[in-house]
């Protein structure tokens, strides 16, 4: 079967429109029709995303044969390259990160797997760290590491879910740094006499982030 004919058959398996599978390879449904229509063929960018989608090999896809009998095998979601770690809900202050309910897994690198075995996902959500994570990233958060002054942080403040934010921890109080290009998202600064009735909570330290599997360039 050919490229177009896979990706037709692996929709239709799976009940989706040709918007639905477009959302999920990041293009327009026009671009999935001629791709079923063998019009065009699709970028590999769009063939590893569809295929991370469903857990199955890139090669699966693009090779010449019956998708169908490549879905109905045992598939090995996790590859010797990549490592599943959690993906965390929200993460309020007061709330002890084993009790926080995991979303999904979701592959990293085994490299990173392997550096922060105890990190955990969080999305971002939000501009207020934008010149350095954008929103709608994938964040490693290492509850482990130890956060220094210029660190980036996941903080909840007050008990409301943990935003990330430069963390600095002066002799008076704790300042919250955005790295934004939205000139309304400001520095915040919290006295240590402020923090008696409006706490600080350090989650963990931003080790690395990726970007999500359905993301649109």
């Amino acid at each position: 079967m050919s490229i177009g004919e896979n990706i037709k058959k692996l929709r239709e398996l799976h009940n989706l429109s040709q918007k639905e599978l477009g959302e999920i390879a990041g293009v327009s449904d026009k671009a999935v029709s001629t791709w079923e229509k063998n019009e065009k063929s699709p970028r590999m960018g769009a063939i590893q995303k569809i295929a991370d989608h469903f857990g199955i090999l890139k090669s699966d896809i693009i090779e010449n044969k019956n998708i169908v009998s490549t879905i109905n095998e045992p598939q090995q979601t996790y590859g010797s390259d990549s490592v599943p770690m959690p993906l965390l809900g929200s993460i309020a202050a007061g709330v002890p990160i084993e009790m926080i309910p995991v979303k999904e897994m979701i592959n990293v690198p085994r490299e990173i797997a392997d550096m922060y075995p105890d990190a955990f996902l969080v999305k971002v959500s939000g501009d207020s760290m934008n010149k350095v994570i954008p929103s709608g990233a994938l964040a490693l958060i290492d509850p482990t590491e130890e956060i220094k002054n210029g660190d980036i942080a996941a903080v909840s403040v007050n008990g409301y879910d943990a935003t990330l934010k430069r963390f600095y921890k002066f002799q008076d109080g704790i300042t919250l740094e955005p790295e934004s290009y939205n000139p309304n998202i400001t520095t915040q600064f919290f006295s240590s006499k402020e923090q008696e009735y409006n706490p600080i909570h350090l989650k963990g330290k931003l080790v690395w982030y990726m970007a999500p599997l359905d993301i649109k360039f």
